[in-house]
């Protein structure tokens, strides 16, 4: 495989792969609750690091021992995540009433609970058919490190993209009407809910 061409389809898989449905509404729920910009870009950018250092990790371990997570582990990954998204959306159904543009610090510090969420994203879910399978065919290590940081640079900046424009529209939409920007987190936090019912059901039904 030609280098460039890895590293490029590396970082172009990792861009789109951060805007699937359960990422985009579980990163909305947490930048709802501060809808500032930079707020915002250090919210998809600590997401991307927990998905991407998730996703190093099992990568190094495939190209070192050829080890891959057995179904009966991706499964229980993804219950995981689906409880996570699920906690995600309750909090962001209780805290939407109380969004204000000016949010103080004493409303509590979920950054850790983003990296978090993000770490066990890079671990179920699609990660494995985007960035884990085309390690499989690279045949130098170097190469197929240089894959999985690329491939996690393509996700931290798609995310970080999502995460500025939610910011933004929900933004605006708070300073038009308080009670409109009220109602999107709140749509958010319905969002984070229900994707994460839907990955709890598929993690039962498959197991």
């Amino acid at each position: 495989m030609n280098e460039l061409l890895a590293l490029g389809t590396a970082v172009t898989l990792g861009f789109v792969h951060a805007i699937e449905l359960d990422h985009m509404v579980a990163v909305t729920a947490f930048v709802s609750k501060r809808p500032r910009l930079l707020t915002a870009l250090g919210f998809g950018f600590r997401w991307g690091l927990g998905h991407s250092i998730a996703v190093f990790l099992a990568g190094a371990l495939l190209l070192a021992t050829g080890v891959r997570l057995p179904p009966s582990m991706t499964g229980l990954l993804e219950g995981t995540v689906g409880i996570a998204l699920v906690a995600v959306g309750i909090w962001s159904l209780r805290t939407a009433p109380k969004l204000h543009l000016h949010a103080p610090q004493e409303h509590g510090d979920p950054r850790a609970g983003i990296t978090a969420v993000g770490l066990l994203h890079g671990l179920a879910g699609t990660t494995a058919a985007v960035a884990l399978v085309p390690v499989t065919l690279i045949h130098s290590v170097w190469l197929g490190i240089g894959y999985l940081l690329a491939f996690g640079i393509g996700v931290t900046v798609g995310m970080s993209l999502f995460a500025i424009a939610a910011a933004v529209a929900i933004r605006q939409a708070a300073e038009r009407s308080l009670l409109l920007g009220r109602r999107l987190a709140g749509v958010a936090g319905v969002a984070s809910l229900c994707v994460g019912l839907w990955w709890l059901a598929r993690a039962w039904f498959q197991g």
